[in-house]
């Protein structure tokens, strides 16, 4: 399996321009999944401001990669996509994009950021990601 993925990050600076764009290949789902388990074993709701500062940046990195394999399965990579599981994935990507832009929005003004919006964030990614695991599309021993 080989992954390849793009990330753009929008910041107020560069919100009306192409945005910062970085590219990355995962030539392995181990390597996927160790991005996966960095995200989520941190606990946003255990960070400091500043540590919750990168940590979106990582949580963005990590619903990028979320994202590409879902996309994946989406365009028929891994066969003819189940419209119900197409469904179910854009609603936990929905979710997952509103509770990190509430903690961005939050961060990059500078204020706190609230516990419920970074419980928010780590459940919505947790959820997304185990939607995945459930449908193959990614494995959960590749998490260990």
């Amino acid at each position: 399996m080989c992954l390849y993925l793009e990330y753009k990050y929008y910041s107020k600076e560069n919100i009306n321009n192409k945005g910062i764009s970085m590219k990355f290949s995962f030539k392995s789902k181990h390597m996927i999944m160790a991005v996966l388990f960095a995200v989520l074993s941190c606990g946003l709701s255990a960070c400091s401001e500043k540590a919750t500062q990168q940590t979106v940046y990582t949580a963005e990195s990590t619903l990028t990669v979320l994202e590409s394999a879902a996309s994946q399965y989406v365009e028929g990579d891994f066969g003819t996509p189940d419209t119900d599981v197409v469904a179910q994935i854009k609603a936990y990507d929905s979710q997952v994009y509103t509770a990190l832009v509430n903690v961005r929005s939050s961060v990059e003004a500078g204020d706190s950021v609230a516990t419920v919006d970074k419980v928010a964030l780590t459940t919505a990614l947790a959820a997304f990601q185990a939607y995945l695991i459930k449908e193959n599309i990614i494995k959960s021993e590749d998490i260990k």
